[in-house]
């Protein structure tokens, strides 16, 4: 029987705006998803945004602290942070640029839905460089190559639009994306879900939040 596994990816957009007042409004827009993928996802002492979504969502968390630095004079990081409805496998993490100001990173897991392994990458390329961003995709590519799945899915924010050779090249390498609507000001897209699989499945998009990040939530519904 076709189940739908609903996954978005959301850059939160760090500590700036109306923060912290807007990122209580988040989570009740994402109850119906199984599984997201934050990038910027701002944690302090005293504050974390991927906790406060998940205070309503009470998923399972996974963290990659990214970035860590003074802001607005508190010691801070800008995260990469996924929440799942389901129990899953943290495979392994990976920094790009560590400890430079750049710093980026990856996060790999995998989970069982459906009857069909799923492994999902959650990730934030470079700004900088048309060449940095290559060179990270092509480190997440080589990661996966050692992960046996049978639907792989790259969420993030790609800082390239999609037009670009960063783009094209995913695309090259076997990869799928069905949304054509802007996920960032002047109708941009930046933001991405990914797939390749080995078996038929149905890909709906959408986006679900404008206005609570620079960045628009981009959710995907894979049904098989």
């Amino acid at each position: 029987m076709n189940q739908s596994f609903n996954i978005a990816t959301y850059n939160l957009w760090k500590n700036c705006g109306n923060f912290p007042k807007r990122i209580h409004k988040i989570g009740d827009n994402l109850k119906n998803l199984d599984f997201i993928c934050f990038q910027e996802d701002y944690e302090d002492l005293s504050f974390s945004s991927s906790d406060t979504i998940n205070k309503i969502l009470g998923f399972h968390k996974i963290t990659l602290p990214l970035r860590t630095k003074k802001r607005d004079g508190q010691k801070s990081s800008s995260n990469l942070t996924i929440l799942s409805k389901y129990k899953l496998s943290h495979l392994e993490d990976i920094y790009f640029n560590k400890n430079e100001e750049d710093e980026r990173g990856a996060q790999f897991v995998q989970l069982e839905f459906n009857d069909k392994k799923v492994t999902i990458v959650n990730t934030h390329l470079t700004n900088l460089s048309y060449q940095g961003r290559m060179n990270q995709i092509d480190i997440i590519r080589y990661k996966l190559e050692k992960y046996k799945s049978d639907i792989t899915i790259i969420c993030g924010d790609m800082n390239s639009n999609s037009n670009s050779k960063e783009i094209k090249k995913i695309k090259r390498c076997g990869y799928n994306t069905v949304n054509e609507l802007a996920t960032y000001e002047d109708d941009l897209i930046l933001d991405y879900i990914f797939y390749k699989s080995s078996f038929d499945v149905d890909v709906k998009s959408k986006i679900s939040i404008k206005n609570l990040s620079d960045h628009y939530c981009l959710e995907n519904s894979f049904i098989w």
